[in-house]
């Protein structure tokens, strides 16, 4: 019979478990959408209070999609850049 492997070693006291630093960020995408999440909840809640039939069941998350989908396809209008991917971006093959 073949002895079962073992699990590796803790680390030694002191050091660390991750060499990569948690306070970096690591993916700038979590901070865009929760940025743009928090503003359209500034501006619905803002606007609403001037106009109360912003508050309804059908303005309010239709305000959201329009907000987190259109600013940024609006940005990218804005900068000349194609608000939709290419379908081949390496080239023509064929």
């Amino acid at each position: 019979m073949s002895e079962p492997s073992r699990p590796a070693p803790p680390p030694a006291p002191g050091t660390p478990s991750k060499p990569e630093n948690p306070s970096k960020p690591t993916d700038p995408s979590k901070y865009v959408d929760f940025v743009l999440y928090a503003s359209a909840a500034v501006t619905y809640i803002g606007l609403s209070i001037y106009n109360k039939w912003l508050l309804d069941w059908v303005v309010g998350p239709l305000w959201l999609v329009a907000w987190v989908w259109g600013l940024p396809a609006l940005v990218k209008l804005v900068r000349r850049q194609p608000v939709r991917p290419r379908r081949n971006p390496i080239g023509d093959r064929q």
